[in-house]
């Protein structure tokens, strides 16, 4: 892991004024980003912002604050439905919000380990879970409710930890212990694109981002900067989801059948372009 220093910290804050910030005003500016607000619920809070990063492409952010003391997080995942949308799975499960989870191939199945309610679905088999180094993390629900963002463990090591009833393994890991991870040298980590990611900031307050892209109105992330971004959110571990089209966030009972950003699997910047997914991290 390496300190996020506030050279590379100006290189993704997003900044609405196009004010500087110095390094040593790194932390404590959140206020800069013009976030809505909006309560959803007791212990969950929407934020969202159009903005500018620091090398002045336009960004698309929004946020869910979740205190997991009142809300529940959970990972859900059903290969025998396939891919759906997102709030079809949520709505399904008597969610009130969601983000698009873990990565897919093409009939819906889950590429990595993944279980739910305590229970795997597909086969715990090296092979159908083969390793990846951008998929070196896993977020885990225990069974009191907290989440956990950890280094991949062995699949043994997941299986002997029963008192977790959701584990999905993805990646890679953004942060830990305060400080940006070092990120491998993949396309998937040096290209700009929609991003979705999870993130701890305090024991139990949860961070569930969309960042668009593919878009003139919503550049994308790289991952170093959605390490950036997420370490100014205050997460002391982050976590990046699926991205891409499969960038996600619903709420429940908003139009455009709940979508709150805009996906970018129809090429457009508007709210029809969701995806259909494999999983999803529900709020309820």
């Amino acid at each position: 892991m390496q300190k996020l220093n506030g050279l590379r910290f100006l290189t993704f804050l997003l900044l609405i004024a196009g004010t500087a910030v110095t390094a040593d005003g790194q932390r404590g500016h959140q206020s800069r980003i013009k976030w809505e607000k909006e309560r959803l619920a007791p212990g969950l809070v929407l934020k969202s912002a159009d903005a500018v990063s620091g090398d002045s492409l336009p960004q698309n952010l929004n946020i869910l604050v979740v205190n997991t003391r009142m809300r529940d997080i959970s990972v859900v995942y059903n290969p025998h439905k396939g891919r759906r949308l997102a709030g079809v799975q949520a709505e399904e499960e008597g969610a009130i919000a969601a983000v698009n989870a873990g990565f897919f191939n093409a009939s819906g199945g889950s590429v990595t380990y993944l279980r739910t309610a305590g229970t795997i679905s597909d086969s715990d088999t090296a092979a159908a879970w083969p390793r990846n180094q951008n998929l070196n993390g896993a977020l885990m629900v225990s069974l009191s409710g907290e989440v956990s963002i950890i280094r991949r463990m062995t699949n043994e090591w997941f299986d002997n930890h029963d008192e977790y009833k959701d584990i999905l393994v993805t990646g890679p890991i953004l942060a830990e212990e305060g400080v940006a991870s070092d990120l491998p040298n993949t396309s998937l980590v040096t290209a700009r694109h929609p991003r979705t990611a999870v993130g701890k900031a305090g024991r139990r307050k949860v961070i569930l981002l969309t960042a668009d892209g593919r878009s003139e109105n919503a550049a994308g992330l790289t991952l170093h900067q959605l390490a950036g971004l997420m370490l100014y959110l205050r997460c002391s571990e982050a976590l990046n989801l699926d991205g891409g089209g499969s960038t996600t966030m619903w709420v429940k009972g908003r139009p455009f059948g709940g979508v709150i950003n805009m996906p970018s699997d129809n090429k457009r910047f508007d709210h029809e372009g969701a995806r259909a997914v494999s999983s999803v991290v529900v709020v309820r």
